[in-house]
């Protein structure tokens, strides 16, 4: 049975109060939405706005309705919240493979094409089956468009030297975790990165970048630190994955650049992290960092004890 636009408008008032929200609806339409506080909600809004509040899977959009309304927070703000819970999760499952895929060219979740390698299963075939549909032809965003090699090479030329002359860095975002660790609000991708940008705060990040060549192909290595006032050049890496022959690569390169332009190589590792007898403020971090390095120097204390 249809469901009229008042039990709509109580489903979701129910659920607004439910998360402790002060929004509520006061009139409903098939494409619109009027709000207590004046705001009216049209088409894609009216859509999103009850698709979030009465979403089962997450409570995450609906908790921030008041604040995502008044502009307190945004939309990329939440999606990042929700990759994160993604991310961890894939981790939990699939933490082995990762660490074992890392440097070697073979993507971790290679072979699961097809499936929410998340919190969900395999998606049923005629679910799969669907979206393909929907994604072939005219759905497709280059139906129509073909690319020769020329204008492919031409493209993937144009970023790398976008990417070698600071044009351009590829997102922030950690792909093995998802979330991004933050310092003084900016952005690293990964803890240890930020901790160390905490330790030597003079060092500049990500603004060196090296041309190197792996496999036959030339790419662009964005060096994490480079100290132009103690001349250093530093990457940061766990000692058991500075092996293979990418990171030799990159490594024979960073060693050409240091070596002409008389600056010294730097491996910043656990070891060398947990080295340095320095006073945290871990207010400088977000929530996720700073539990992180809490847990490097409790490790670290707990091996001196011993």
């Amino acid at each position: 049975m249809k469901k009229t636009n008042q039990q709509i408008i109580d489903e979701l008032n129910e659920s607004l109060k439910k998360n402790n929200q002060e929004t509520r609806v006061i009139k409903y339409s098939s494409d619109t939405i009027s709000l207590a506080n004046g705001t009216i909600l049209n088409d894609k809004e009216q859509s999103r706005f009850v698709k979030r509040v009465k979403n089962t899977k997450t409570n995450l959009w609906v908790k921030q309705i008041d604040n995502l309304l008044s502009g307190k927070i945004t939309e990329k703000e939440i999606k990042s919240k929700l990759a994160s819970i993604g991310g961890n999760s894939v981790q939990k499952k699939y933490g082995h493979i990762i660490k074992q895929n890392l440097n070697t060219g073979k993507p971790w979740n290679a072979g699961t094409k097809g499936q929410r390698i998340g919190t969900l299963g395999p998606r049923d075939q005629k679910v799969k089956d669907k979206i393909s549909e929907k994604n072939s032809g005219a759905g497709n965003g280059m139906y129509g468009i073909r690319m020769s090699d020329d204008s492919k090479k031409m493209r993937s030329n144009l970023m790398k030297k976008k990417i070698l002359f600071g044009e351009f860095t590829p997102n922030s975002n950690n792909r093995n975790t998802h979330w991004d660790s933050t310092f003084n609000g900016e952005k690293y991708r990964s803890s240890w990165e930020a901790l160390y940008q905490y330790i030597n705060q003079t060092a500049d990040y990500e603004k060196l970048r090296i041309e190197y060549t792996f496999n036959g192909d030339t790419k662009i290595y964005i060096v994490d630190f480079v100290d132009h006032i103690n001349k250093q050049v530093i990457e940061v890496k766990p000692k058991e994955l500075c092996t293979g022959k990418k990171f030799q690569a990159k490594l024979s390169a960073l060693s050409k650049w240091a070596t002409a332009h008389n600056y010294t190589i730097t491996i910043v590792d656990k070891q060398w992290l947990q080295s340095q007898l320095v006073e945290i403020d871990y207010t400088k971090f977000d929530d996720n960092t700073a539990k992180k390095i809490k847990a490097l120097y409790e490790i670290n204390k707990k091996n001196r004890n011993k």
